[in-house]
């Protein structure tokens, strides 16, 4: 069985259904799938998991939403690494994946949230109010066309706008956005939630097909409210005297979702890539344009 001829398959097969639906073995057998291969592909079985989820390295908590299970990092990576394409060096951080609950056998899967923890320190919120998302938009735009001069044509990404403006959420310490990307094989989303912490932030996020946005921002409020920090450690728990202090700012998660080569910053988020459908935070590299959003004075 030849692996990259089904991440062909299910690519081919989420650009046709775009839908949080499972992919349905009817769907695979349609696309030239035997029934002895499907079989194969069976044996790749999701063991999920529900409730209360601890992640003792980053002193926080989540307990499963429904319609949803979790999978842990062994079960993650061989989703995003076997599945998915991505360089498991690009995966650096990752807490688990959530997926729906339907789906029993991972080629089925065509959708997740992917939790990471950055271990940042504690960011300040203090600019989320004061930035121009705008200029900032403008930035990142002129620096992915910089960065795609050097970068294949198949690896060239456009950033488009804002499929979800940047929205920072201060009683919960949150921020959530959205960039709507062009690849040479169309347009994805990618969907970002960022939870701060005392001592750093949680990053979920989803690549998603445009026509899913409304979905997704559905889901939103329950995937945050999933997720918790432990006693002592929630954004408000931050002692000055003895906490460290990051030097990320609110702009600077904003920006900072699509660096991969400039360096400034640590790397955020996973790549995601299906065969010849480039899926990706982070592969195009702002550099200076944007600095002035990273870190603080």
């Amino acid at each position: 069985m030849k692996r990259l001829y089904y991440l062909f398959i299910i690519a081919s097969l989420e650009m046709m259904f775009c839908s949080f639906n499972i992919i349905s073995d009817e769907e695979m057998i349609n696309m030239g799938v035997t029934e002895e291969e499907l079989l194969q592909l069976k044996e790749d079985v999701v063991h999920g998991q529900e409730g209360k989820i601890e992640f003792p390295d980053c002193h926080a908590n989540i307990n499963v939403p429904s319609d949803f299970v979790y999978l842990d990092e062994k079960q993650s990576k061989k989703l995003l690494v076997e599945y998915w394409g991505n360089p498991e060096s690009r995966i650096s951080g990752l807490l688990g994946v959530l997926v729906p609950s339907d789906a029993s056998c991972f080629y089925q899967i065509s959708v997740a949230y992917v939790i990471s923890y950055e271990e940042s320190g504690y960011i300040r919120d203090d600019d989320a109010y004061n930035i121009d998302y705008n200029e900032l938009l403008q930035q990142m735009k002129e620096g992915a066309e910089e960065e795609n001069k050097s970068l294949p044509e198949t690896q060239r990404c456009t950033i488009k706008g804002w499929a979800v403006p940047p929205k920072y959420i201060s009683p919960d310490h949150v921020l959530i956005w959205a960039k709507l990307l062009e690849f040479s094989t169309g347009d994805i989303i990618n969907y970002d939630i960022r939870i701060l912490g005392k001592e750093g932030f949680v990053s979920i996020n989803a690549v998603i097909d445009p026509e899913l946005i409304k979905e997704v921002e559905s889901q939103e409020v329950d995937i945050i409210k999933s997720f918790s920090f432990d006693n002592g450690y929630e954004y408000n728990s931050f002692n000055p005297s003895t906490d460290k202090i990051s030097d990320w700012t609110i702009g600077g998660l904003v920006a900072g979702g699509i660096l991969a080569k400039s360096g400034i910053l640590a790397k955020i988020g996973i790549f995601l890539v299906k065969f010849w459908k480039l899926i990706a935070i982070g592969i195009v590299g702002v550099g200076a344009a944007v600095t002035k959003f990273f870190r603080r004075k």
